[in-house]
């Protein structure tokens, strides 16, 4: 998990709308357990994060700063540290992505993405704030090689990593966060092909020191209350992210994947993650524009990143498609995508969104006006008449001009704003 450039902060990474921890001031160290084996636990992860550190200057052929601290915490710790207080979530943002997640069909109509931080908490292995790397004594074990020096240098490569230019959107996140995590996994991966045959390393010395046989603590990347969806959603900065990685360094060599961490060379959609060629192409995504509301009563919300309007990309067009179609049929219908356009509003306790779809073709725009229909079938949403849907309280209808190469979502709690009258333009 990431440092962030300016704040201390830890990324939970619960759900998609990425819940942010700030850290301020200094380490609260808290009591940790005494045992006899626990000596002979700070001794050896300390040895192999020495090590780590040798191992990763070598490797990328950098500096390290000097005083970076290998820290142990307790499962409990890490939850007393950010998993009990909830001031610093925002919990009317969480709530407003609850709405869309659950009227795009990405979860459970019971499901909550408000409660599920605490057992994330206690899942994590290892995670890096500032120039500190912790990890948690229950889930590292410093003796299971390379594993456990593996993750250590997953750490330090956020260590080492520098600030990306702000971000601009939901897209744009997970796009930095696929080269953040891409490339602190890639050196993972990496060094453990490395293990067998490092000069640096003397690994007759990373014996059990003579503790008795434990079983090697596993880090949990799923919790059992988030829906498959949004635990893809979740794991494609790891995962695609380390094939986009790949990719880049099969190109260049450390010095192309380097070049990502400057403005003008960073990836910026999920678009670029998927499909490299566009990013070596440094193919953009497409301005994409939705037409407004005649009522001013309601309000538009900003996003997170202050901008009245999102862009969702197309990993996560391919991932609510996915998760009701077979892999196939979603991302065939994703791939077409150019750039979108999310805008949400409020009146009262009503909701309204408006989703602009932008498509290479209109070609893609008719694969993925079926591919939706085709979902909200799967679904079982509750068909109102052509394009029309009503379900747990909220009217979505899709609306595509099979002369155009874009799409339009409209999803609401009032039937009203769903009809094109109540739309200042309503082109697709």
């Amino acid at each position: 998990m990431p440092p962030t450039p300016d704040v201390k902060q830890k990324i939970i990474g619960v759900t998609t709308l990425l819940i942010i921890f700030t850290i301020l001031g200094s380490l609260f160290v808290l009591e940790r357990p005494q045992n006899s084996n626990l000596t002979a636990y700070e001794t050896q992860a300390q040895k192999i994060f020495k090590d780590a550190k040798n191992q990763f200057e070598h490797i990328r052929n950098v500096t390290l700063p000097p005083d970076i601290k290998l820290i142990i915490y307790t499962k409990q710790q890490a939850i007393d540290r950010w998993g009990k207080d909830p001031s610093g979530l925002d919990t009317a943002s969480l709530s407003r992505q609850e709405n869309i997640y659950k009227s795009l069909f990405l979860m459970a109509e019971t499901d909550s993405l408000n409660g599920a931080v605490a057992q994330w908490t206690t899942s994590w292995t290892a995670a890096s704030v500032g120039n500190e790397i912790y990890v948690i004594y229950e889930n590292f074990w410093p003796w299971n090689m390379p594993d456990a020096e593996a993750t250590l240098i997953h750490e330090l490569t956020h260590i080492w990593q520098s600030g990306l230019p702000a971000s601009v959107s939901y897209d744009t996140d997970k796009a930095y966060n696929a080269l953040i995590e891409g490339d602190a996994s890639y050196m993972s991966a990496y060094y453990k092909t490395q293990y067998n045959h490092s000069p640096l390393l003397d690994n007759t010395n990373y014996s059990n020191s003579g503790l008795p046989p434990t079983n090697t603590p596993g880090s949990n990347l799923i919790h059992p209350s988030v829906s498959d969806a949004l635990t893809d959603l979740n794991l494609f900065p790891y995962i695609n992210g380390k094939t986009f990685v790949s990719a880049l360094v099969d190109a260049g060599g450390w010095d192309k994947l380097n070049l990502c961490y400057t403005p003008t060379y960073t990836p910026n959609t999920t678009e670029q993650i998927l499909h490299p060629t566009k990013y070596f192409a440094s193919e953009p995504a497409a301005l994409t524009s939705a037409p407004t509301v005649t009522d001013n009563s309601w309000t538009a919300i900003p996003t997170r990143h202050g901008y009245f309007s999102d862009t969702y990309g197309e990993y996560f067009i391919y991932i609510m498609l996915n998760h009701w179609l077979n892999n196939n049929q979603a991302q065939n219908a994703a791939a077409g995508w150019g750039g979108d356009n999310f805008t949400y509003y409020e009146n009262g306790p009503d909701f309204l969104f408006v989703w602009n779809i932008t498509w290479d073709s209109i070609q893609d725009a008719a694969k993925f006006n079926q591919a939706l229909t085709d979902m909200l079938n799967a679904a079982q949403a509750n068909s109102q008449g052509p394009n029309t849907w009503f379900t747990n309280g909220k009217y979505l209808t899709l609306t595509w001009n099979p002369n155009t190469a874009s799409t339009l979502i409209l999803c609401s709690t009032n039937q009203t704003v769903t009809l094109p009258s109540f739309f200042n333009s309503l082109s697709s």
